[in-house]
């Protein structure tokens, strides 16, 4: 029974964490012999029998640290990891492999600033057995190496850059406006997240079909249920253990993701063959110019000369259903804060009424907004979409905090050849909560990060760049970060200039919330709303 829970736990460690493997151009972090660098060995943590491979060390340590019990509370176990051994600390992770875990910024910083060409990243299994069986082409997020980074490098091209993201500011002003018109008089919002994957799906089929899809009309062509079927699935399949019987023969589980990704899939086919198809009649017809004048994703990415059609179509079904599930998650966790906080609200509706008035959410105006911002950073902070943090794997040695650390340990003397890996885990959720780095961090301020603010201390601030990165750093960071922030930016400077939001009495103050590929709230999360004075 031990042997089993352990696999279950190594899985849920291992599915969290955002692996990438490192090329061997790298920074002067690598490792050089030297009398000052400490051996690996040295590393607090596991020894003796917590450090036996293959699941058996971890029942012993987990057991001492009081975290065995299934599901595994890995926000406890990093605690707890973190009180016993310090900073950095070195335990078994899964087989046979050992992890360095990272507590403290100036160590993330070392790791996060080394240098790299193709970054590796494991696939979603259940959605690259979906995508063999359906003869798709992978997803972005699901390739490595050449492959990715052809995929990759025109993508960014066309999605991270500032310009290119400013350009839609106005449509999604557009839709904004639309989702505050019509809930301004609704009263009381039972549970904000589906509201809001309604947005989201709206907002999202502007951006990645160039039309309107009907979602705050309720006659979505979405169902959301079919986004909860596919993320609870991916879900499970993380946190199952043994063989993947879904590679031979439909499991339930697989019928329930394959039954919601063939019809998402279906649905954004023939979204992307109606704009297809508007685009080609405006050929035609010699509109082309005059139908391109607003924004136009697709057709950006169609006529790069790296893009294939298969990649378009990858592209945009990724953007659009990791969007609809992040956005909606996180403007819920900053909405409800801003209810729970009035002081808070009234201080960002202070913000957008002195730059826009009751005019429209502009790139301008965006662009004078810091307190906004800093409302979605200190969100992202307390609520940090994945867990536990980033995850780094090397094909060379390197120094961390004075320590050698190997790419591979050998794994029993007499056998050369079979190594383990070293994965470095910089903890950023702990990081994040922990009251040495962050004072009083359960609060919800945001002014610890608005530069020219003084009503906080410096003890309340934490500057530090490499705490705070929600989409992840470096080449495989969210493709779709200045997308989802512009997107969450935008409505939220429009809910809140025109609407006040709070929290119906008797709402519990502290918001539950899981991991599902992303944070998303436990339960529902009701609001009170009532148009704002003129």
């Amino acid at each position: 029974m031990y042997h089993r829970n352990m696999n279950v736990i190594g899985r849920r460690l291992s599915g969290h964490l955002q692996l990438r493997l490192f090329s061997s151009q790298a920074t002067v972090a690598f490792f050089q012999k030297s009398p000052d660098v400490k051996p690996f060995e040295e590393i607090p943590g596991a020894t003796g029998r917590y450090a036996l491979p293959y699941s058996i060390g971890n029942i012993f340590l987990l057991k001492s640290l009081g975290c065995l019990d299934l599901p595994v509370d890995l926000t406890k176990f990093m605690t707890t990891l973190h009180e016993r051994y310090g900073e950095i600390v070195r335990i078994r992770t899964m087989k046979k492999n050992w992890g360095v875990f990272l507590f403290h910024p100036d160590l993330g910083k070392e790791v996060l600033e080394i240098q790299m060409k193709h970054p590796f990243r494991p696939p979603v299994d259940i959605l690259k057995i979906y995508n063999e069986k359906e003869n798709l082409g992978q997803s972005l997020a699901n390739l490595n190496g050449e492959e990715w980074a052809q995929f990759r490098k025109p993508s960014q091209e066309l999605i991270l850059r500032p310009v290119a993201v400013s350009a839609y500011v106005g449509i999604l002003s557009k839709v904004a406006g639309d989702f505050v018109e019509k809930i301004k008089n609704c009263g009381k919002i039972d549970d904000l997240r589906p509201t809001l994957v309604n947005y989201a799906t709206e907002s999202l089929g502007m951006l990645c079909f160039n039309r309107r899809l009907g979602c705050l009309d309720d006659r979505s062509v979405i169902d959301i249920n079919l986004l909860e079927d596919m993320f609870d699935a991916i879900d499970r399949d993380f946190k199952s253990f043994g063989l993947k019987l879904y590679r031979f023969f439909n499991t339930p589980l697989y019928k329930k993701f394959k039954s919601a990704a063939d019809q998402i899939h279906s649905i954004c086919q023939k979204e992307i063959k109606g704009a297809l198809t508007k685009l080609e009649a405006a050929k035609q017809e010699g509109r082309l110019e005059e139908y391109l004048q607003d924004p136009n994703l697709l057709y950006s990415l169609l006529s790069h000369p790296r893009m294939t059609p298969d990649n378009v179509d990858r592209l945009i079904l990724d953007l659009f259903i990791a969007g609809v599930e992040s956005t909606s998650n996180t403007l819920s966790f900053l909405w409800f804060e801003l209810a729970k906080n009035p002081d808070k609200q009234d201080k960002l509706h202070q913000e957008i009424i002195s730059v826009c008035g009751r005019d429209d959410i502009t790139k301008e105006a965006l662009a004078k907004m810091p307190y906004l911002k800093a409302c979605m950073r200190e969100t992202m902070r307390i609520y940090v979409p994945t867990t536990p943090g980033t995850f780094r794997c090397f094909d060379k040695d390197i120094v961390i905090g004075g320590y050698h650390v190997p790419a591979g340990v050998r794994f029993l003397a007499f056998l050369k050849d079979l190594k383990s890996k070293t994965d470095i885990v910089p903890c950023l959720q702990h990081m994040c909560h922990n009251p040495r780095l962050f004072k009083s961090p359960d609060s919800f301020l945001p002014e610890r990060f608005v530069r020219d603010d003084n009503t906080l201390t410096e003890e309340y601030k934490n500057t530090n760049p490499f705490v705070t990165i929600p989409f992840g750093v470096g080449p495989r960071s969210c493709i779709g970060k200045r997308f989802a922030e512009t997107e969450m930016h935008v409505i939220t400077a429009k809910f809140f200039q025109q609407l006040e939001a709070s929290l119906p009495p008797g709402t519990d103050p502290v918001m539950e919330y899981k991991y599902r590929t992303f944070a998303t709230p436990k339960n529902p999360v009701p609001l009170l709303i009532k148009p704002r004075e003129n």
